[in-house]
Protein backbone atom coordinates (compact mmCIF):
# COMPACT_ATOMS: atom_id res chain seq x y z
CA UNK A 1 0.00 0.00 0.00
CA UNK A 2 1.18 3.52 -0.87
CA UNK A 3 1.29 6.82 1.13
CA UNK A 4 1.91 10.09 1.64
CA UNK A 5 2.31 12.79 3.55
CA UNK A 6 1.51 16.41 3.48
CA UNK A 7 0.73 19.14 5.90
CA UNK A 8 -2.91 19.61 4.41
CA UNK A 9 -5.03 17.62 2.21
CA UNK A 10 -7.77 18.73 0.53
CA UNK A 11 -9.99 16.45 -1.21
CA UNK A 12 -12.45 18.22 -4.26
CA UNK A 13 -11.31 20.37 -7.02
CA UNK A 14 -13.89 22.83 -7.52
CA UNK A 15 -13.65 26.60 -6.87
CA UNK A 16 -13.83 25.84 -3.21
CA UNK A 17 -11.20 23.30 -2.86
CA UNK A 18 -8.86 25.17 -5.20
CA UNK A 19 -9.27 28.40 -3.50
CA UNK A 20 -8.23 25.96 0.16
CA UNK A 21 -5.52 24.66 -1.51
CA UNK A 22 -4.00 28.11 -2.59
CA UNK A 23 -4.61 29.60 0.84
CA UNK A 24 -2.77 26.93 2.38
CA UNK A 25 -0.01 26.78 0.40
CA UNK A 26 0.41 30.49 0.39
CA UNK A 27 0.80 30.69 4.14
CA UNK A 28 3.54 27.89 3.70
CA UNK A 29 2.16 25.00 4.44
CA UNK A 30 2.95 21.42 2.42
CA UNK A 31 -0.55 20.93 0.73
CA UNK A 32 -1.91 18.26 -1.68
CA UNK A 33 -5.43 18.79 -3.73
CA UNK A 34 -6.89 15.37 -4.78
CA UNK A 35 -9.61 14.61 -6.78
CA UNK A 36 -11.56 11.75 -8.13
CA UNK A 37 -11.94 13.04 -11.90
CA UNK A 38 -9.58 13.00 -14.57
CA UNK A 39 -9.95 16.46 -15.29
CA UNK A 40 -6.91 18.92 -14.86
CA UNK A 41 -9.64 21.18 -13.40
CA UNK A 42 -11.78 18.88 -11.79
CA UNK A 43 -15.63 18.22 -12.86
CA UNK A 44 -17.33 20.37 -10.55
CA UNK A 45 -20.17 22.73 -11.15
CA UNK A 46 -17.90 25.82 -11.62
CA UNK A 47 -17.06 24.77 -15.22
CA UNK A 48 -20.37 25.65 -15.75
CA UNK A 49 -20.64 29.06 -13.60
CA UNK A 50 -21.39 32.46 -15.70
CA UNK A 51 -19.23 33.74 -12.85
CA UNK A 52 -21.74 36.20 -11.69
CA UNK A 53 -20.01 36.86 -8.03
CA UNK A 54 -23.20 38.05 -5.85
CA UNK A 55 -23.84 37.40 -2.16
CA UNK A 56 -27.25 36.51 -2.53
CA UNK A 57 -28.84 39.44 -4.38
CA UNK A 58 -26.08 41.80 -2.75
CA UNK A 59 -22.79 43.03 -3.55
CA UNK A 60 -20.01 41.20 -1.83
CA UNK A 61 -18.65 44.84 -0.81
CA UNK A 62 -21.59 45.57 0.83
CA UNK A 63 -21.13 45.85 4.61
CA UNK A 64 -21.11 43.23 6.87
CA UNK A 65 -23.21 43.91 9.06
CA UNK A 66 -26.09 44.18 5.70
CA UNK A 67 -24.59 40.86 5.04
CA UNK A 68 -25.37 39.42 7.86
CA UNK A 69 -28.66 40.28 8.56
CA UNK A 70 -29.15 38.96 5.17
CA UNK A 71 -27.92 35.72 5.87
CA UNK A 72 -29.59 35.64 9.10
CA UNK A 73 -33.18 36.48 7.85
CA UNK A 74 -34.33 32.99 7.04
CA UNK A 75 -33.67 31.68 10.30
CA UNK A 76 -31.84 28.86 9.59
CA UNK A 77 -28.04 29.96 9.50
CA UNK A 78 -25.44 29.33 12.18
CA UNK A 79 -24.37 33.12 13.33
CA UNK A 80 -20.62 31.87 13.98
CA UNK A 81 -20.95 31.08 10.09
CA UNK A 82 -22.81 33.92 8.69
CA UNK A 83 -20.50 36.07 10.79
CA UNK A 84 -17.21 34.96 9.15
CA UNK A 85 -19.12 34.88 5.71
CA UNK A 86 -20.40 38.47 5.68
CA UNK A 87 -16.81 39.70 7.04
CA UNK A 88 -15.02 37.83 4.56
CA UNK A 89 -17.04 38.30 1.34
CA UNK A 90 -15.14 41.89 0.13
CA UNK A 91 -12.01 40.10 1.27
CA UNK A 92 -12.54 37.43 -1.30
CA UNK A 93 -12.96 39.71 -4.11
CA UNK A 94 -9.42 40.87 -3.28
CA UNK A 95 -7.89 37.79 -2.66
CA UNK A 96 -9.26 36.21 -6.34
CA UNK A 97 -7.85 39.27 -8.37
CA UNK A 98 -4.67 38.75 -6.06
CA UNK A 99 -4.47 35.06 -7.57
CA UNK A 100 -4.88 36.55 -10.91
CA UNK A 101 -8.29 36.16 -11.55
CA UNK A 102 -9.84 39.09 -13.54
CA UNK A 103 -12.50 40.77 -11.64
CA UNK A 104 -15.01 43.31 -13.40
CA UNK A 105 -17.65 45.62 -11.67
CA UNK A 106 -19.96 46.33 -14.65
CA UNK A 107 -22.28 48.33 -12.49
CA UNK A 108 -22.47 49.07 -8.83
CA UNK A 109 -22.15 46.00 -6.80
CA UNK A 110 -22.33 43.49 -10.02
CA UNK A 111 -19.52 42.02 -10.06
CA UNK A 112 -18.26 38.98 -12.60
CA UNK A 113 -15.60 36.77 -12.75
CA UNK A 114 -13.50 36.75 -16.01
CA UNK A 115 -16.02 38.50 -18.43
CA UNK A 116 -14.12 38.85 -20.83
CA UNK A 117 -13.49 35.12 -22.25
CA UNK A 118 -16.01 33.74 -24.86
CA UNK A 119 -15.70 30.37 -25.58
CA UNK A 120 -18.58 28.84 -26.27
CA UNK A 121 -19.28 25.27 -23.41
CA UNK A 122 -23.16 25.03 -24.13
CA UNK A 123 -25.96 26.24 -25.52
CA UNK A 124 -26.92 28.37 -22.28
CA UNK A 125 -23.76 29.34 -20.65
CA UNK A 126 -21.40 30.33 -23.57
CA UNK A 127 -18.38 32.23 -21.67
CA UNK A 128 -15.29 29.53 -20.17
CA UNK A 129 -15.29 31.47 -17.08
CA UNK A 130 -14.97 28.54 -14.77
CA UNK A 131 -12.34 26.53 -16.57
CA UNK A 132 -10.32 30.19 -16.88
CA UNK A 133 -11.15 30.68 -12.88
CA UNK A 134 -10.05 27.82 -11.72
CA UNK A 135 -6.68 27.42 -14.24
CA UNK A 136 -5.50 30.48 -13.01
CA UNK A 137 -5.82 29.24 -9.14
CA UNK A 138 -4.20 26.21 -9.97
CA UNK A 139 -1.48 28.15 -11.62
CA UNK A 140 -1.17 29.65 -8.70
CA UNK A 141 -1.32 26.50 -6.14
CA UNK A 142 1.44 25.12 -8.09
CA UNK A 143 3.72 28.15 -7.81
CA UNK A 144 3.45 27.92 -3.99
CA UNK A 145 4.84 24.31 -4.36
CA UNK A 146 1.19 22.46 -4.22
CA UNK A 147 0.41 19.23 -5.65
CA UNK A 148 -2.44 18.46 -7.52
CA UNK A 149 -3.74 14.56 -8.16
CA UNK A 150 -6.35 13.91 -10.12
CA UNK A 151 -8.56 10.04 -10.69
CA UNK A 152 -7.45 9.98 -6.80
CA UNK A 153 -10.99 8.92 -4.79
CA UNK A 154 -11.19 9.54 -1.24
CA UNK A 155 -13.00 7.01 0.19
CA UNK A 156 -12.61 6.91 3.84
CA UNK A 157 -10.93 9.58 6.92
CA UNK A 158 -8.18 8.48 8.42
CA UNK A 159 -8.58 8.45 12.54
CA UNK A 160 -6.25 8.41 15.34
CA UNK A 161 -6.86 9.57 19.30
CA UNK A 162 -9.30 11.66 18.05
CA UNK A 163 -8.08 13.57 15.28
CA UNK A 164 -8.48 13.32 11.35
CA UNK A 165 -4.98 12.78 10.64
CA UNK A 166 -5.66 11.56 6.54
CA UNK A 167 -7.73 9.85 3.98
CA UNK A 168 -7.73 6.80 2.20
CA UNK A 169 -7.97 6.94 -1.48
CA UNK A 170 -8.24 5.17 -4.34
CA UNK A 171 -6.65 5.21 -7.70
CA UNK A 172 -7.47 2.12 -10.37
CA UNK A 173 -8.07 -0.59 -7.59
CA UNK A 174 -5.37 0.87 -5.60
CA UNK A 175 -5.05 1.89 -2.08
CA UNK A 176 -2.99 4.79 -1.33
CA UNK A 177 -2.79 6.15 2.29
CA UNK A 178 -2.67 10.18 2.49
CA UNK A 179 -1.42 11.35 5.74
CA UNK A 180 -1.84 15.08 7.06
CA UNK A 181 -2.27 17.52 9.84
CA UNK A 182 -5.42 18.64 8.37
CA UNK A 183 -8.35 17.65 6.19
CA UNK A 184 -10.79 19.83 4.44
CA UNK A 185 -13.27 17.85 2.25
CA UNK A 186 -14.42 20.42 -0.61
CA UNK A 187 -16.31 17.21 -2.33
CA UNK A 188 -19.54 19.35 -3.29
CA UNK A 189 -22.88 18.36 -2.20
CA UNK A 190 -25.01 15.87 -2.85
CA UNK A 191 -26.85 16.74 -5.93
CA UNK A 192 -25.91 13.50 -8.04
CA UNK A 193 -26.91 11.05 -5.62
CA UNK A 194 -30.69 9.95 -5.45
CA UNK A 195 -30.69 7.70 -2.60
CA UNK A 196 -29.57 11.06 -0.70
CA UNK A 197 -31.54 13.31 -2.79
CA UNK A 198 -34.87 10.97 -2.00
CA UNK A 199 -33.86 10.85 1.99
CA UNK A 200 -32.92 14.07 2.59
CA UNK A 201 -34.96 16.28 0.09
CA UNK A 202 -38.32 14.21 -0.91
CA UNK A 203 -39.18 10.59 -1.98
CA UNK A 204 -39.54 11.71 -5.42
CA UNK A 205 -36.88 14.26 -5.63
CA UNK A 206 -34.40 12.06 -6.95
CA UNK A 207 -36.33 12.58 -10.45
CA UNK A 208 -35.89 16.14 -10.16
CA UNK A 209 -33.32 17.57 -13.24
CA UNK A 210 -29.58 17.30 -12.27
CA UNK A 211 -28.48 21.04 -13.17
CA UNK A 212 -24.73 20.17 -12.30
CA UNK A 213 -22.07 18.43 -11.67
CA UNK A 214 -22.45 14.42 -12.25
CA UNK A 215 -19.52 13.75 -9.80
CA UNK A 216 -21.52 15.57 -6.59
CA UNK A 217 -22.40 12.45 -5.53
CA UNK A 218 -22.20 13.19 -1.25
CA UNK A 219 -18.72 11.29 -1.00
CA UNK A 220 -17.59 14.34 1.94
CA UNK A 221 -20.52 14.48 3.87
CA UNK A 222 -20.73 10.47 3.75
CA UNK A 223 -17.08 10.72 5.03
CA UNK A 224 -17.64 13.59 8.06
CA UNK A 225 -20.67 11.58 8.97
CA UNK A 226 -18.78 8.73 9.49
CA UNK A 227 -16.30 10.44 11.97
CA UNK A 228 -19.23 12.32 13.86
CA UNK A 229 -19.93 15.37 11.57
CA UNK A 230 -23.09 17.12 12.17
CA UNK A 231 -25.58 17.68 8.91
CA UNK A 232 -27.49 20.54 8.89
CA UNK A 233 -30.07 22.26 6.19
CA UNK A 234 -30.15 18.87 4.40
CA UNK A 235 -33.79 19.71 3.19
CA UNK A 236 -32.54 22.71 0.90
CA UNK A 237 -31.26 23.20 -2.17
CA UNK A 238 -30.63 25.94 -5.35
CA UNK A 239 -32.02 25.41 -8.30
CA UNK A 240 -35.01 26.54 -10.78
CA UNK A 241 -38.24 25.32 -12.48
CA UNK A 242 -37.12 24.01 -15.96
CA UNK A 243 -39.07 22.99 -18.85
CA UNK A 244 -39.89 18.96 -18.58
CA UNK A 245 -39.03 19.26 -22.42
CA UNK A 246 -36.32 20.95 -24.24
CA UNK A 247 -33.12 19.69 -26.32
CA UNK A 248 -29.81 19.93 -24.51
CA UNK A 249 -26.51 18.15 -24.03
CA UNK A 250 -27.24 16.79 -20.53
CA UNK A 251 -23.43 17.67 -19.28
CA UNK A 252 -24.73 21.09 -19.41
CA UNK A 253 -27.60 22.91 -17.14
CA UNK A 254 -30.78 22.67 -18.76
CA UNK A 255 -31.93 26.36 -18.79
CA UNK A 256 -33.29 28.98 -19.30
CA UNK A 257 -34.43 29.94 -16.00
CA UNK A 258 -37.97 30.58 -15.53
CA UNK A 259 -38.01 33.66 -12.53
CA UNK A 260 -39.65 35.81 -14.04
CA UNK A 261 -43.10 33.46 -15.49
CA UNK A 262 -43.03 32.03 -11.87
CA UNK A 263 -43.37 36.08 -10.37
CA UNK A 264 -45.72 36.21 -12.72
CA UNK A 265 -47.63 33.33 -13.23
CA UNK A 266 -49.36 30.68 -11.17
CA UNK A 267 -47.78 27.01 -10.27
CA UNK A 268 -50.81 24.15 -10.54
CA UNK A 269 -50.92 20.30 -9.82
CA UNK A 270 -52.41 18.18 -11.60
CA UNK A 271 -56.20 18.84 -10.13
CA UNK A 272 -55.86 22.19 -11.22
CA UNK A 273 -54.79 23.65 -7.80
CA UNK A 274 -52.26 26.07 -6.60
CA UNK A 275 -50.45 24.38 -4.07
CA UNK A 276 -47.37 26.91 -3.54
CA UNK A 277 -46.91 31.17 -2.85
CA UNK A 278 -45.18 32.13 -6.04
CA UNK A 279 -44.20 35.13 -4.50
CA UNK A 280 -41.33 33.30 -2.53
CA UNK A 281 -39.28 33.34 -5.61
CA UNK A 282 -38.00 30.45 -7.96
CA UNK A 283 -35.94 28.86 -5.74
CA UNK A 284 -38.26 28.07 -3.02
CA UNK A 285 -41.00 27.45 -5.42
CA UNK A 286 -38.26 24.19 -7.13
CA UNK A 287 -37.68 23.19 -3.61
CA UNK A 288 -41.66 23.11 -2.71
CA UNK A 289 -42.14 20.92 -5.57
CA UNK A 290 -39.25 18.76 -5.26
CA UNK A 291 -40.98 17.58 -2.04
CA UNK A 292 -44.33 16.98 -3.44
CA UNK A 293 -45.50 13.48 -4.07
CA UNK A 294 -44.93 13.52 -8.05
CA UNK A 295 -41.89 15.89 -9.15
CA UNK A 296 -43.52 15.87 -12.74
CA UNK A 297 -47.27 16.86 -12.06
CA UNK A 298 -47.24 20.57 -11.86
CA UNK A 299 -47.81 23.09 -15.01
CA UNK A 300 -46.72 26.78 -14.82
CA UNK A 301 -49.49 29.31 -16.07
CA UNK A 302 -48.81 32.96 -17.19
CA UNK A 303 -50.09 34.59 -19.85
CA UNK A 304 -48.93 36.75 -23.05
CA UNK A 305 -47.99 39.83 -21.62
CA UNK A 306 -45.58 37.99 -19.92
CA UNK A 307 -44.34 35.25 -22.27
CA UNK A 308 -43.15 38.59 -24.65
CA UNK A 309 -41.78 40.27 -21.85
CA UNK A 310 -39.54 37.52 -21.89
CA UNK A 311 -37.48 38.55 -24.83
CA UNK A 312 -35.76 41.11 -22.52
CA UNK A 313 -36.19 39.81 -19.28
CA UNK A 314 -33.82 41.86 -16.74
CA UNK A 315 -32.78 38.63 -14.92
CA UNK A 316 -31.53 36.70 -18.26
CA UNK A 317 -29.65 39.18 -19.30
CA UNK A 318 -28.40 39.97 -16.33
CA UNK A 319 -27.11 36.44 -15.31
CA UNK A 320 -25.92 36.12 -19.34
CA UNK A 321 -28.36 33.59 -20.01
CA UNK A 322 -30.57 33.75 -22.75
CA UNK A 323 -34.09 34.53 -22.35
CA UNK A 324 -36.91 31.79 -22.06
CA UNK A 325 -38.84 33.38 -25.29
CA UNK A 326 -37.23 32.00 -28.25
CA UNK A 327 -34.88 29.68 -26.73
CA UNK A 328 -37.33 27.17 -25.51
CA UNK A 329 -39.15 26.98 -28.74
CA UNK A 330 -35.26 27.11 -30.35
CA UNK A 331 -34.51 24.13 -28.48
CA UNK A 332 -37.65 21.82 -28.60
CA UNK A 333 -39.42 23.17 -25.68
CA UNK A 334 -42.98 22.75 -25.55
CA UNK A 335 -44.94 25.70 -24.91
CA UNK A 336 -48.64 25.69 -24.48
CA UNK A 337 -50.96 28.61 -25.89
CA UNK A 338 -54.62 28.92 -25.68
CA UNK A 339 -57.63 31.46 -25.23
CA UNK A 340 -59.53 29.76 -23.59
CA UNK A 341 -58.00 28.31 -19.32
CA UNK A 342 -59.90 25.29 -20.16
CA UNK A 343 -58.26 24.43 -22.75
CA UNK A 344 -54.78 25.44 -21.64
CA UNK A 345 -55.54 22.96 -18.65
CA UNK A 346 -55.74 20.07 -20.98
CA UNK A 347 -53.04 20.91 -22.64
CA UNK A 348 -50.71 21.03 -19.93
CA UNK A 349 -52.35 17.92 -18.16
CA UNK A 350 -54.18 19.38 -15.15
CA UNK A 351 -58.06 19.10 -15.39
CA UNK A 352 -58.94 22.38 -16.99
CA UNK A 353 -62.32 23.01 -14.73
CA UNK A 354 -60.67 22.83 -11.66
CA UNK A 355 -57.83 25.66 -13.19
CA UNK A 356 -60.42 28.31 -14.53
CA UNK A 357 -62.06 28.19 -10.80
CA UNK A 358 -58.88 28.63 -9.71
CA UNK A 359 -57.62 30.74 -11.74
CA UNK A 360 -60.97 32.66 -11.54
CA UNK A 361 -60.82 33.02 -7.57
CA UNK A 362 -56.78 34.14 -8.09
CA UNK A 363 -58.03 37.06 -10.43
CA UNK A 364 -60.34 38.10 -8.06
CA UNK A 365 -58.42 37.71 -4.97
CA UNK A 366 -55.50 40.01 -6.97
CA UNK A 367 -57.69 42.55 -8.26
CA UNK A 368 -59.34 43.07 -5.02
CA UNK A 369 -55.80 43.53 -2.90
CA UNK A 370 -56.76 40.28 -1.12
CA UNK A 371 -54.13 37.84 -2.38
CA UNK A 372 -52.90 36.96 1.39
CA UNK A 373 -56.37 35.73 2.30
CA UNK A 374 -56.13 32.89 -0.78
CA UNK A 375 -56.20 29.06 0.24
CA UNK A 376 -52.42 29.26 -0.41
CA UNK A 377 -51.90 32.73 0.30
CA UNK A 378 -50.17 34.85 -2.42
CA UNK A 379 -47.00 37.32 -1.64
CA UNK A 380 -45.44 39.62 -3.92
CA UNK A 381 -46.81 41.96 -6.12
CA UNK A 382 -49.10 39.37 -8.24
CA UNK A 383 -51.12 40.68 -10.49
CA UNK A 384 -54.28 39.39 -12.89
CA UNK A 385 -53.72 36.76 -15.63
CA UNK A 386 -55.76 37.48 -18.77
CA UNK A 387 -56.43 35.63 -22.50
CA UNK A 388 -54.32 34.35 -24.06
CA UNK A 389 -52.72 32.26 -21.66
CA UNK A 390 -49.47 30.21 -21.85
CA UNK A 391 -48.29 26.98 -19.76
CA UNK A 392 -45.44 24.57 -19.77
CA UNK A 393 -44.93 21.32 -17.65
CA UNK A 394 -42.26 22.00 -15.44
CA UNK A 395 -39.87 19.98 -13.36
CA UNK A 396 -37.18 21.65 -10.56
CA UNK A 397 -33.62 21.33 -11.71
CA UNK A 398 -31.41 20.90 -9.04
CA UNK A 399 -27.82 23.02 -9.36
CA UNK A 400 -26.55 22.54 -5.63
CA UNK A 401 -27.77 21.39 -2.06
CA UNK A 402 -27.61 23.84 0.30
CA UNK A 403 -27.05 21.88 3.39
CA UNK A 404 -24.24 19.40 4.64
CA UNK A 405 -21.49 19.56 7.52
CA UNK A 406 -22.19 22.20 10.06
CA UNK A 407 -18.84 24.00 10.02
CA UNK A 408 -18.02 26.99 12.61
CA UNK A 409 -16.33 30.40 11.32
CA UNK A 410 -12.96 28.73 10.94
CA UNK A 411 -14.96 26.14 8.63
CA UNK A 412 -13.68 23.45 11.19
CA UNK A 413 -16.23 20.16 10.96
CA UNK A 414 -18.60 20.62 14.13
CA UNK A 415 -20.18 17.25 15.82
CA UNK A 416 -22.92 16.89 17.37
CA UNK A 417 -22.75 18.36 19.82
CA UNK A 418 -21.09 21.45 17.84
CA UNK A 419 -17.68 21.31 19.21
CA UNK A 420 -14.40 20.62 16.73
CA UNK A 421 -14.20 17.92 15.16
CA UNK A 422 -9.91 18.26 15.02
CA UNK A 423 -7.99 18.05 11.77
CA UNK A 424 -11.32 18.57 9.79
CA UNK A 425 -12.53 21.06 7.89
CA UNK A 426 -14.58 21.61 4.80
CA UNK A 427 -15.38 24.25 2.41
CA UNK A 428 -18.25 25.24 -0.67
CA UNK A 429 -21.27 22.85 -1.31
CA UNK A 430 -20.54 20.35 1.01
CA UNK A 431 -20.97 22.87 3.93
CA UNK A 432 -24.41 23.74 5.74
CA UNK A 433 -25.11 26.43 8.14
CA UNK A 434 -25.58 29.20 5.74
CA UNK A 435 -28.32 28.70 2.99
CA UNK A 436 -31.74 27.57 2.73
CA UNK A 437 -34.82 28.68 4.33
CA UNK A 438 -38.50 29.42 3.48
CA UNK A 439 -37.53 31.88 0.46
CA UNK A 440 -35.03 30.20 -1.04
CA UNK A 441 -32.14 31.55 1.41
CA UNK A 442 -29.61 31.69 -1.48
CA UNK A 443 -26.72 33.62 -0.45
CA UNK A 444 -24.43 32.88 -3.48
CA UNK A 445 -22.72 29.56 -4.87
CA UNK A 446 -19.74 30.97 -5.61
CA UNK A 447 -19.36 33.08 -2.83
CA UNK A 448 -19.83 30.44 -0.34
CA UNK A 449 -17.59 29.06 -1.94
CA UNK A 450 -14.03 30.75 -2.26
CA UNK A 451 -15.14 32.67 1.14
CA UNK A 452 -15.17 28.97 3.13
CA UNK A 453 -12.14 27.97 0.66
CA UNK A 454 -10.17 30.56 2.05
CA UNK A 455 -11.22 30.17 5.78
CA UNK A 456 -10.74 26.57 5.85
CA UNK A 457 -7.38 27.12 3.96
CA UNK A 458 -5.43 29.57 6.36
CA UNK A 459 -6.88 27.96 9.57
CA UNK A 460 -6.02 24.25 8.68
CA UNK A 461 -2.82 25.54 7.64
CA UNK A 462 -2.08 26.91 10.96
CA UNK A 463 -3.32 23.14 12.50
CA UNK A 464 -0.68 20.83 14.31
CA UNK A 465 -0.63 17.13 14.08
Amino acid sequence: MKSIQCHVIVVGAGIAGFSAAVRAAETGAAVVLIDKSAGPLGDGNTLMTSGSFRAGGKSPRSHPSELYEFAMSEGVAYPDLAMAWANNCGRAVEWLSNCGVIVSETTPGRIWLEPETEICLAPVYKKDVGARVLAKLKRRFEQFGGRYLNDLAAVNLICKNGRVSGVIAVENDETLECYSASVILSTGGFSANQEMLRQHIGQRAGNCKLRGSKNCTGDGLRMALEVGAKAVNLQYFYGHLLSRKALIDDRFWPYPRLDSFVEEGILIDRNGNRFVDEGRGDVAVANELARSHDVTAAALIFDSTTWHAARDDAVSNSAKTPPPNPWLLDNEGELFCHDAIEGLGEAVGVNGLNLRKTLEQYNRAVQSNAASVLPVARTGKPKPLCAPFYGLKVVPGITFTMGGVLVNGRCEVLNAKEKPIQGLYAAGDVIGGLMGGHRGGYTGGLTQAVVTGILAGENAARSDS
